[in-house]
């Protein structure tokens, strides 16, 4: 891992800051986000619409459906912007990503279900379900990108999150209202759209009334990249506080600056 590469700052970040970045790292690797999106959450939604109004789910059973997929669609996510991290978007293939994010799917479809289950078990006390969320945080980054599995996830998590638990509350907690906000802001700009510009009224329903509609489901999905972005960085922030990264850079930094001044004394 070249550090000297990296196309984000290394430097010690307040969770608010890794939320900061999150969109402007979207924004600044789209061409891949957008593909990605195309590929794994076209599908996605696709079958959630097909579960409501191809096989008569109810809209409660098609949000749990959504959120599932949800949580496996951020693999591969995960694994682009590791690349993207250090290599500029041009550089990284999206047959590359899928394929290394299947391969590793298994372990974090398990992984994903697992935590699920501490987090439902944690539910009867709020503040232990946000500590669960937590110390669980980066068990995505632990599985795809470190290669551990699943219960060895959860000791690498927990390790990294030590000392920053309430870092990771934070985050924890802007992450699981982000999806929520975006399925909001979906509605009302799917609802304005085609009853006030198209004048077609509401042919699907309004969420509000019927509980979802494809407006909202849309606006859900379309917060899987960012949702993905803010947990890599804070991971990212996690193992740059851990190993020192921010100090071996300005190391580097000084032992490029020192180089001429000894080259010139040499001669």
């Amino acid at each position: 891992m070249n550090l000297g590469a990296a196309r984000v700052v290394l430097r010690v970040r307040t969770g608010a800051d890794v939320l900061d970045l999150a969109a402007p790292f979207c924004l600044r690797n789209r061409r891949l986000t957008l593909l990605l999106s195309v590929v794994v959450l076209g599908p996605a939604l696709a079958l959630c619409l097909l579960a409501r109004y191809g096989w008569g789910w109810t809209w409660a059973k098609v949000w749990f459906l959504a959120v599932g997929l949800s949580l496996l669609c951020e693999a591969p996510f995960t694994v682009a912007y590791s690349d993207l991290m250090f290599v500029p978007p041009a550089g990284v293939r999206l047959g590359a990503v899928l394929r290394r994010a299947l391969a590793r799917l298994p372990a974090f479809a398990f992984s994903r279900v697992l935590t699920t289950l501490i987090h439902v078990a944690a539910l009867s006390l709020v503040l232990l379900v946000l500590y669960t969320g937590s110390v669980f945080l980066v068990i995505p980054e632990a599985v795809l990108l470190e290669g551990a599995g699943p219960f060895a996830a959860i000791a690498r998590s927990a390790q990294a999150l030590r000392g920053r638990v309430m870092a990771g509350m934070g985050v924890v907690l802007a992450l699981v209202l982000l999806p929520g906000a975006g399925a909001l802001a979906g509605e009302l700009l799917g609802s304005t759209v085609v009853s006030l510009v198209l004048q077609l009224g509401e042919p699907f329903g309004s969420l509000f009334r019927n509980g979802g509609t494809p407006w909202a489901l849309a606006g859900f999905f379309a917060t899987v990249p960012l949702v993905t972005a803010a947990r890599f960085l804070f991971y990212i922030d996690l193992r740059t506080r851990k190993e020192g990264w921010d100090i071996q850079l300005r190391f580097m930094e000084i032992a490029r600056s020192a180089a001429p001044r000894a080259e010139e004394h040499v001669g």
